[in-house]
């Protein structure tokens, strides 16, 4: 049997649910093992008042491991109670192709939500020294402070430029502050 590996489903901006509960109800098992959504959590404020709130991390995109990239397309393209995805990627000879998630992408969206893509991409505590530079930081974020583009100490989120998806890719990461801490992940 051929080895899983994860490929990119495009559809529509607010599609996305509708999209993956299709694929889950129509598509056999044998053909797609796991479809997941990958989701973030920031923080939101409301009334002077922090809250946590669940988001997208990617708009339009789905997630999906298959050990028959060809046959799951084949099925994809046949099936018209699917919203038009937009999910395939062009071989040399132009034919259309489900588009494989790197190993460098895989790796980092694994760091940030999960071997199996199942967590959401937490908040993470940060220590602020002079200057508002960070000193720790302690989650999702830890390891790619260093590539910090944006940081929003009002608004709670740090952007982070990432190669991703064979571009430079930018990610928001909800940040909590030492003085938010009562405030549960």
């Amino acid at each position: 049997m051929n080895k899983e590996n994860w490929y990119i489903l495009r559809t529509y901006k607010d599609q996305e649910y509708e999209a993956a509960d299709l694929l889950e109800q129509a598509i056999p098992k044998s053909l797609c093992s796991l479809c997941r959504i990958p989701q973030k959590i920031k923080m939101f404020r409301r009334g002077g008042e922090f809250h946590l709130v669940k988001d997208i991390m990617f708009p339009g995109y789905l997630f999906v491991r298959t050990s028959q990239p060809e046959k799951l397309q084949k099925e994809l393209k046949k099936s018209r109670e699917f919203p038009q995805f937009l999910l395939f990627g062009k071989t040399e000879t132009g034919e259309d192709e489900l588009i494989p998630i790197s190993t460098q992408d895989l790796t980092f969206l694994q760091n940030v939500c999960g071997n199996e893509l199942q967590s959401d991409m937490g908040v993470t505590d940060i220590t602020l020294g002079e200057n508002r530079t960070i000193l720790g930081a302690c989650g999702a974020l830890e390891r790619y402070v260093n590539q910090i583009v944006r940081l929003d100490l009002h608004k709670r989120f740090a952007v982070v430029a990432v190669p991703l998806f064979n571009h430079s890719q930018t990610v928001q990461f909800g940040i909590r502050l030492e003085q938010d801490r009562d405030i549960v992940a």
